[in-house]
């Protein structure tokens, strides 16, 4: 017995899958479709019609051979943490396939490695997978601060704090397994670290946002657990500052672990946050005893000595640019506590607003010479506009981000405030060369600056592809690129 919510999907496909696969569990509480149908970013609620369950690939490919059959669209679902708009249901007819039972993890009984790679199903969250390899002396180092799920991290090209370093989830990934939108089981890359057969499918899917096929497994490159760490801060008297000290450590090869640029406004946000807390951030925040432009560190190496010859150089660096009150620390549990504290940026920047509950979050990625330039042209702009917009990122890197809190009653000519701010970065972050994500991926909201950044021919192309794999456009319509459905 159905409720009315699937009543727009046909009754031959529920029957199909019912009698085929009455294992797979079908959900269709009020509360989960809607969370279902909205991730973290501002974007409305926009349920599915029911949550589908499988447990294999098998379960996958079948599902998928009756979307396609009866027209059925199609949205994988992970733990629900992206910011674009990506598990929207835009179209009628829409199931959410939860990919929560794909917990497999790779991991001898032994423990032993035999390669710094291991195999994990897609629903298994980040946090959860570096739990189980703790023994291994080996860890997965993409850390994009929100526990997400391995699947979904490939899904949407994520990277993080540690990109600067290890890369991104491309840089991370050796295959993967997915099925297509008519149920066909595709197998891309190998465990060999690298290889020129064929086309390169694993980066294919690799940021494809659910719109070319569903990821079931992936193989991830691991890294060894470093044997010394070290973490600092160091700030400065204006944001340009501190963004340039960021570019010279790179010319000058430090191989920073972490390197993450606050803006006055986010370590105001940053100590208030945390000194509202329980989890023993407050701490960090005596740390940071100043609203000023703020560089967090963090160093790695063999030994102590590599360590400190890696900090005395970025301490120089950031002196000559300006820098001021270097501190560093290896407390173990007073440096997790600094990049928790650091990770709920998020949390702590609509804090500043109350009654936010969500918030437009930018994402721009540039080359490093103009990184400088940029983000101090926004936090300028944002004073301008007038409105709560903390400016922090991944500096080492190029990639930043402005979060912009929303309140449900805002007027609308602060919204257009608002969204003026995200579009002015846009544009000045494509002509300088960068993209308008650099790993939150387009999802929907993001899909009208395509063919300023590629042109015509780069989302032609694009089009082609999603035409050539997905020929009925079930795959998570409306995104990355539109098609007639």
């Amino acid at each position: 017995c159905f409720s009315s919510s699937t009543l727009s999907l046909p009754t031959g496909f529920l029957s199909s899958i019912t009698s085929e696969l009455p294992h797979v569990g079908i959900n269709q509480n009020k509360y989960d479709l809607e969370s279902h149908g909205k991730g973290e970013g501002y974007h409305p609620v926009a349920p599915p019609a029911a949550i589908f369950i499988p447990q294999s690939t098998d379960d996958v490919s079948k599902i998928l051979k009756a979307c396609n059959q009866y027209k059925v669209h199609v949205i994988p679902y992970g733990a629900g943490t992206s910011v674009e708009g990506h598990v929207s249901a835009l179209q009628k007819k829409t199931i959410s396939l939860d990919m929560r039972e794909f917990k497999t993890i790779g991991l001898p009984d032994d423990g032993a490695l035999d390669d710094a790679c291991i195999d994990v199903g897609a629903g298994v969250n980040r946090i959860e997978l570096n739990e189980h390899l703790r023994y291994t002396g080996m860890q997965f180092m993409v850390d994009p601060g929100a526990d997400a799920s391995i699947g979904g991290m490939v899904a949407c090209g994520a990277s993080g704090t540690t990109a600067v370093k290890y890369g991104t989830m491309r840089e991370n990934i050796l295959g993967l397994e997915c099925v297509l939108p008519d149920g066909t089981v595709a197998n891309c890359g190998t465990k060999a670290l690298k290889s020129s057969a064929g086309y390169d499918l694993t980066s294919l899917m690799t940021g494809s946002e659910g719109t070319l096929g569903v990821i079931t497994n992936i193989t991830v490159k691991l890294h060894p657990i470093p044997e010394y760490v070290m973490a600092g801060i160091c700030t400065f008297d204006t944001v340009h500052q501190a963004a340039e000290a960021v570019a010279t450590m790179k010319m000058c090869g430090v191989p920073v672990e972490r390197c993450e640029l606050l803006d006055e406004s986010s370590v105001a946000a940053f100590r208030l946050y945390a000194d509202s807390t329980e989890d023993g951030s407050s701490n960090n925040a005596q740390n940071v005893s100043v609203d000023k432009p703020t560089l967090f560190l963090e160093f790695t190496g063999s030994s102590e000595a590599a360590v400190q010859e890696q900090v005395q150089l970025m301490e120089s660096i950031c002196d000559d640019c300006g820098g001021s009150n270097f501190q560093f620390k290896t407390d173990e549990d007073e440096r997790r506590a600094l990049w928790v504290a650091r990770h709920k940026l998020y949390y702590a920047s609509l804090a500043l607003r109350p009654g936010a509950t969500n918030a437009l979050l930018t994402d721009a990625c540039v080359p490093l010479s103009k990184f400088a330039d940029l983000i101090t042209d926004t936090v300028t702009h944002v004073k301008e506009m007038d409105v709560v917009g903390p400016c922090f990122g991944h500096a080492g890197d190029g990639n930043f981000h402005c979060i912009l809190p929303l309140v449900d009653d805002d007027s609308e000519e602060y919204k257009e405030r608002v969204h003026l701010v995200n579009d002015t970065l846009i544009q000045r972050t494509i002509a300088a060369g960068g993209t308008c994500t650099g790993e939150h991926g387009i999802g929907y909201g993001k899909i009208k600056y395509l063919t300023q950044q590629y042109g015509i021919g780069g989302v032609h192309m694009m089009e082609l592809v999603k035409k050539g794999l997905d020929p009925y456009n079930i795959m998570n319509p409306g995104k990355v690129v539109v098609l007639e459905c």
